[in-house]
């Protein structure tokens, strides 16, 4: 089984579906992942509103995966953990500036990703992380046109992170402490 929190947002909701038989999913501001669930991965798509939850909920994960022995943590982030926003898409659109707060928080994550791969290493568990460049959800026309121009590709959908999903779950996966970036290029 697989656990996923945050399965009601955007990415979250077309990745239950995906593995739809093979998980479940619960939601913020629930941070503690529900009892009973006997679960060998774990994808996190939640939006936490304070980084202490965050660190308790994988706490609460990493002891059942101990516990068995095996399995996976894939967390999410975004290019804006480790690429500097490009502020000139924001102007005239209706699409606020991102703020600080979130570039740090997708940055904790990323580094929390090589932190907990290298602790859990000893028991069998794989720890990756996935960072998504834009994701389109109905942005106004001009918001789109910016962010195409600043980086000289499109805004992926949801769907386009299902094969890195597949991969890391893969029985065969041998990646482990990496951030994969899903951005079509974009911020390259």
């Amino acid at each position: 089984m697989i656990l996923i929190a945050g399965s009601k947002g955007l990415i979250g909701t077309t990745i239950a579906r995906h593995l739809e038989g093979l998980a479940t999913g619960y939601d913020l501001p629930d941070t503690t992942p529900p009892a009973g669930i006997d679960y060998g991965a774990f994808i996190d798509c939640a939006r936490y509103g304070h980084q202490e939850d965050q660190i308790a909920t994988w706490h609460t994960v990493i002891h059942q995966l101990q516990r068995k022995g095996a399995g996976r943590m894939i967390l999410l982030s975004s290019i804006y953990g480790h690429n500097a926003p490009d502020f000139s898409i924001y102007p005239g659109t209706e699409i606020p500036e991102t703020p600080l707060e979130y570039a740090m928080s997708k940055a904790a994550v990323e580094q929390a990703t090589r932190f907990l791969a290298q602790k859990l290493k000893p028991y069998n568990i794989q720890v990756n992380c996935i960072a998504p460049g834009g994701v389109f959800n109905g942005h106004s026309d001009q918001f789109h046109l910016n962010y195409v121009r600043a980086g000289q590709a499109p805004m992926i959908e949801p769907k386009n992170i299902l094969p890195v999903i597949d991969m890391l779950l893969h029985p065969d996966n041998a990646v482990n402490g990496q951030v994969i970036t899903v951005d079509g290029g974009w911020s390259l």
